[in-house]
């Protein structure tokens, strides 16, 4: 029995008595859903993985980071559920929202390495950055001056490492029928705004979506060149080039309702139309290439919106608004639950990550 005890010590002893280097570097190979539970090992453990190099190492080693996390709340809630759609759908845990707003203000305007961006979309004065999984948040304040906000997103510039919120405003005393607007973007580095300069560019497009699909290095927004225009384009922000292009739609036929969505890690398009109904997976295999335009040939129930794809091409969707679905890409249904949704209910895609931001 002493002998046994002796043995357990010494097994113990040589456990803790590994370098932290040693054990840095064996995290670093672990996926996240394993560090997430790692830090409440110990206190050394909690610092190390939360450390902003750590966390940033690691994603950069990740092998692919795509939106593979489903959320959805009340906007009047203060909690979220939160689904891993890279596993069965019937798991989900809590999460609780920084924020609350009466009269179902609270709106989200994009998501982005794992920082989902909130607003007070009837009196506000701020955005606030998000990451559910590590739950910090941040405020970030309007630029001074009397602004109505029309659009905004969230993205990540790689070449400075910096995070940038891009918001479009327009003069409160403007008369609505002048479409002339400005655009800013927010640095989370420098923690200033700054105007970007469009030249004409703001005077002929005006965008129709107001939450942005951040893609290959650029925000997306649906824009059309004057009000009441059906053919809408694609209107990209580049964050490291700092400047707006536009980008073709591939050749959707009738008068459906076109949403942006972030699809496999392509830049993609959910096309539908009520009546009758019938949806249509489009993505962009090529970026900024017109002819690139693929669509996918999954047929989904009527009242099915899908929300994305999985590493494995399934679609997870959701059915009359309240039923969860999972889809194989031949179309099988392959999961089905119900969920407490309504007409309310804000549903967005995120990557689950440790990030920090930058000098937090």
């Amino acid at each position: 029995m002493e002998i046994e005890n002796k043995k357990r010590k010494t097994r113990n002893h040589e456990v803790v008595a590994l370098p932290q280097e040693l054990i840095e570097k064996i995290l670093l190979l672990l996926p996240l859903k394993s560090l997430v539970r790692f830090r409440c090992v110990s206190k050394q453990w909690f610092s190390m993985i939360s450390d902003s190099h750590f966390t940033k190492s690691h994603f950069d080693l990740a092998p692919t980071t795509t939106n593979d996390m489903l959320i959805y709340f009340s906007p009047v809630n203060s909690v979220a559920r939160c689904v891993d759609v890279e596993e069965s759908i019937h798991r989900d845990y809590a999460v609780r929202i920084p924020v609350t707003y009466e009269h179902y203000a609270l709106r989200v305007r994009g998501s982005c390495r794992g920082f989902i961006l909130l607003l007070n979309c009837v009196n506000g004065t701020h955005f606030v950055m998000w990451n559910p999984t590590t739950g910090f948040h941040t405020r970030v304040s309007y630029p001074s001056g009397l602004f109505f906000l029309l659009w905004a997103g969230i993205g990540y510039d790689k070449s400075s490492d910096d995070y940038l919120v891009v918001a479009g405003w327009r003069d409160r005393f403007e008369e609505t029928s002048n479409l002339r607007h400005r655009w800013e973007f927010f640095s989370v580095r420098n923690h200033s705004w700054k105007e970007i300069e469009t030249g004409d560019f703001h005077s002929n497009h005006l965008i129709t979506c107001n939450s942005g699909v951040f893609c290959n290095g650029a925000i997306h927004w649906f824009a059309v060149r004057t009000v009441g225009d059906s053919a809408r384009v694609i209107v990209a922000f580049g964050l490291e080039e700092k400047n707006l292009s536009i980008i073709s739609m591939p050749d959707l036929q009738g008068g459906g309702t076109p949403t942006l969505k972030l699809l496999g890690g392509y830049l993609g398009i959910c096309y539908t139309e009520w009546q009758p109904w019938r949806n249509e997976l489009w993505v962009m295999k090529e970026y900024k290439v017109e002819s690139s335009w693929t669509k996918l040939n999954i047929d989904f129930p009527d009242g099915f919106i899908p929300m994305c794809l999985t590493r494995g091409s399934e679609c997870v969707g959701w059915k009359n608004i309240k039923e969860l679905m999972k889809f194989s890409d031949k179309g099988m249904l392959l999961e089905s639950r119900r969920t407490s949704c309504d007409i309310h209910t804000i549903k967005l895609m995120f990557a689950r990550t440790l990030l920090t931001l930058p000098g937090q």
